[in-house]
């Protein structure tokens, strides 16, 4: 069990059911459990959580208004797909906000924080030079989050999070190229760097060509995307009401 895992776990334990369901649902998106256009049922979601249709009909309201999945009265319930375009424009927007997110991680970052990002870096360049996408992805999104903590603003780390989570679907392949991995890396030194030096406009600068420099791959990833008629490999987990 991950770090990750772990977290929703512990989360989901103070929440109401509706909100349990709607951050599980959240997770799968994110981890690429559900798929771009794939098909989601009430009565399979009443049944995985042992919940009635109300707090189920309620998380995907939640879930609809938040962008991430379709429902079409007389057609079904799915996983938002996004075109080219969309995922272009929301990648434009990432990079804006994660700059911010960085300058702000300059100018307020503890010694306690310097380290941590030290030490994630250390974690994304074994990933990198094992050429192990899964793990670097992973390390990815923890030396991402760690940025966040470090800006000290919650409310632009939150609209940074729901962007990301909005082309999650989409990221399964982002670094399917190990050259790819190698130049994230780099490019997360840079960024590293800039933040343990205090230098606000070089973490911002480094962050925005880092998203713009990953943004070809990641159109690249979305364009091999599952289609419809994909599956998850394997079936989410149960969750207890």
């Amino acid at each position: 069990m991950n770090q990750n895992t772990q977290q929703i776990e512990q989360t989901l334990d103070h929440l109401s059911l509706q909100d349990r369901i709607r951050i599980a649902l959240e997770s799968d998106i994110n981890q690429g459990l559900l798929r771009p256009g794939q098909a989601i049922k009430e009565q399979d979601l009443c049944e995985r959580f042992q919940a009635s249709r109300t707090p189920v009909r309620e998380a995907l309201l939640l879930l609809s208004a938040k962008g991430l999945i379709d429902i079409q009265p007389r057609s079904g319930i799915y996983i938002k797909r996004l075109d080219a375009r969309k995922i272009i424009a929301i990648m434009e927007g990432l990079a804006e906000l994660e700059a911010v997110l960085a300058r702000l991680a300059a100018q307020r970052a503890l010694d306690s924080h310097k380290e941590q990002l030290q030490d994630c870096l250390l974690q994304t360049q074994i990933y990198a030079q094992q050429a192990d996408s899964k793990g670097y992805a992973q390390a990815n999104a923890e030396l991402h989050e760690l940025i966040y903590q470090c800006s000290a603003n919650e409310f632009i780390a939150e609209q940074t999070q729901h962007a990301r989570l909005r082309i999650a679907p989409y990221r399964t392949h982002m670094f399917a190229k190990p050259e790819r991995l190698l130049e994230s890396q780099k490019e997360h030194e840079r960024i590293v760097q800039a933040i343990i030096a205090g230098d606000g406009d070089a973490a911002a600068h480094a962050m925005r060509q880092h998203i713009s420099a990953g943004g070809q791959a990641f159109v690249e990833a979305a364009m091999r995307a599952p289609s419809l008629e994909s599956t998850p490999s394997k079936p989410p987990r149960r969750l207890s009401s």
